[in-house]
């Protein structure tokens, strides 16, 4: 049986929300936060694209052949590393109060922070979500 297997990670980014494949441009189905999702495909050329939103992630191009089973997997966000720079950002605050630091050196991170954050769901919309050949 060719079958395609979509395995959607378990993650705390996106956890309430449904994530939408397309196989060849046309929406087959939505996967939960943890969720596997199996397809019955006939052999041949297809590209895979998941999508929330505006954000989605990049053409996952694969060949399905008779008698095969082909897995994906489908992770979020991973982008979670921005925890540590807030935190830092929060410590440079309360330090600012207690003692002086450069205020140019507060708006250059604080700008940095800021595109660090944004980057994802602006211009890399096209890579907010990852399809891991698995």
């Amino acid at each position: 049986m060719n079958k395609l297997v979509v395995s959607r990670r378990s993650e705390w980014a996106n956890r309430a929300r449904k994530i939408g494949l397309y196989l060849n441009d046309k929406k087959i189905d939505t996967v939960g936060n943890g969720e596997s999702k199996e397809f019955t495909l006939e052999p041949g050329d297809y590209k895979l694209k998941a999508k929330i939103d505006w954000c989605g992630s990049q053409v996952h191009h694969f060949e399905i052949k008779e008698n095969e089973v082909t897995k994906v997997e489908l992770t979020g966000f991973t982008q979670n590393k921005w925890v540590l720079p807030i935190f830092i950002q929060m410590i440079l605050l309360v330090l600012s109060y207690i003692i002086e630091i450069n205020s140019v050196l507060m708006i250059a991170f604080s700008t940095c922070l800021l595109i660090y954050i944004i980057y994802p769901i602006t211009f890399g919309k096209n890579n907010y979500l990852k399809l891991i050949p698995g």
